[in-house]
Parts: structure tokens; C-alpha cells; sequence
């Protein structure tokens, strides 16, 4: 039997909006969009901590970002829009 790889997420219930209106704002990306069948977004819950998660993890390797994240989670204690 040959392996297989993660089950991807769900799809998300904003997902089809949120292509509608990508696709009208940007034909570029519309048409990208329209061609990409790969995974979706997915949320780790929280917007606000999956946005700063995001944001860690472009700036530096994914081992490096996790030791970042621990120490901010240790400082901010509730990493949320009004104690960060």
C-alpha cells in the first residue's frame, strides 16, 4: 500500500467569499486562484495568533520561529490584540 500524505483541512466557510471577492478585486490572482487545487488556509482557532504565527514564521526558519513564539507566549502570557 503506498503512503499518503497530511489529510488536508477543511475547507473554510468564508474560503469561497473570500475567492469571490479576490478574484474581482485582482484578475491576476483570480486566475490563479481558478487554477490552484491545492490546500486551503487553515486557522490554528485564534485569527489574531494565527495572523502573528504567520507573520514569525516568513521572517525566519520554522525552528527559529517556534522559539520566538515560545518566548512572546511567555512574556505576552495571552497573546491577544489587547495584552500584546
Amino acid at each position: 500500500m503506498a503512503a499518503r500524505g497530511p489529510i488536508p483541512p477543511p475547507e473554510p466557510s468564508w474560503w469561497p467569499a473570500a475567492c469571490s471577492d479576490l478574484r474581482a478585486c485582482d484578475p491576476v490572482m483570480g486566475s490563479l486562484i481558478d487554477r490552484w487545487r491545492g490546500p486551503v488556509l487553515a486557522s490554528r482557532g485564534d485569527a489574531f495568533q494565527t495572523l502573528a504565527r504567520s507573520i514569525v514564521g516568513q521572517q525566519i526558519s520554522v525552528k527559529a520561529a517556534a522559539s520566538v513564539w515560545a518566548r512572546f507566549e511567555a512574556v505576552a502570557v495571552s497573546p491577544d490584540p489587547v495584552t500584546v
